[in-house]
């Protein structure tokens, strides 16, 4: 591994900052935010550093895939390549940013993103992107998941039939309107809590499992309601793993303007993020615990995960 991206990996981990390449230069003081700033902007692919840092340091297993998307937000930026004004869920709002889509891989213990992309305006829909992200998953990386885990917004007709076409099983949210055999979902019955088989709009024979207010859909037509619910519970952890990049390692701080940088920035904060989870699982500590740590005692505490990127990568 390069040292200067060595040093900006050890910058994202053991120091509390803003994320900018100014805030990352102050704190290592041994580099200048100029030198950073190339770094982000010379053309290597991150993708293949993801790729060569997962196979690092972890090991394949059956699992799950989870897709979903997040808004990285500028609000007060005007230069930087591809902003869009992109609706958030957690602001419940529409927000200037960036919009990427991502795709990780959990065993209900271990969180590792395998891909990014960023969505632009007039360009592949983010479905087309999650199609993508699913494909390099399974004819690059040679993933064979349980199941695949998405929310409302995923559950596109050609995205569905891929999957089943994989030989994947797939759980999902769907919006109340989804037609289901003729007609929109909540008006199938009027109970709170059911179960049925039946026919989403392109022919795919589903189960749709109701609770409460919350529609669940599913291609393995065998699993009990209880079970089905139990899985889309995991689809949390992408939702956990992005809190983490945003909140501990500097994800929304890049002021970098070109499109690529910004794209490395993010690169290399999932692949700090790769680190702390090879860390917190081995040490049994939660991902919190082990930043503060860092934070507070700095290079005396050893991560013998990046040590192995470094020698490795």
């Amino acid at each position: 591994m390069p040292e200067l991206l060595w040093l900006y990996l050890t910058a994202l981990l053991y120091y509390r900052t803003s994320g900018s390449c100014m805030a990352l230069a102050e704190a290592l003081e041994t580099v200048s935010h100029d030198r950073l700033t190339r770094l982000l902007q010379c053309d290597w692919s991150g993708q293949t550093l993801l790729e060569r840092a997962c196979c690092t340091l972890f090991v394949w297993e059956r699992g799950y895939l989870i897709l979903d998307d997040t808004v990285i937000p500028k609000p007060f930026a005007t230069a930087i390549e591809s902003l869009a004004w992109v609706f958030s869920s957690q602001e419940r709002k529409p927000v200037y940013g960036l919009s990427l889509v991502l795709l990780v891989w959990t065993n209900g213990t271990l969180r590792i993103p395998l891909g990014i992309r960023l969505w632009r305006k007039g360009e592949p829909s983010k479905y087309e992107l999650a199609w993508e992200l699913l494909s390099y998953a399974r004819n690059r990386l040679r993933c064979c998941p349980e199941y695949v885990l998405f929310d409302a917004w995923y559950p596109a007709k050609a995205l569905l039939k891929r999957i089943r076409a994989y030989g994947w099983y797939f759980v999902c949210r769907l919006k109340k309107n989804r037609r289901f055999s003729g007609q929109a979902v909540r008006a199938y019955r009027r109970h709170p809590y059911w179960a049925a088989t039946g026919w989403l709009t392109g022919g795919l024979k589903v189960l749709v499992v109701r609770h409460g207010a919350k529609y669940f859909a599913t291609n393995r037509l065998t699993l009990p309601a209880p079970e089905v619910r139990r899985l889309y519970r995991f689809r949390a952890q992408i939702e956990e793993g992005i809190r983490v990049c945003k909140a501990q390692l500097g994800l929304t701080g890049c002021q970098a303007r070109s499109e690529r940088a910004q794209l490395h920035h993010m690169t290399c904060c999932l692949v700090a993020f790769y680190v702390l989870e090879r860390e917190r699982h081995e040490r049994r500590l939660s991902i919190y615990t082990l930043r503060r740590r860092l934070s507070f005692q700095g290079h005396s505490v050893v991560l013998p995960a990046l040590e192995r990127l470094r020698s490795a990568a």
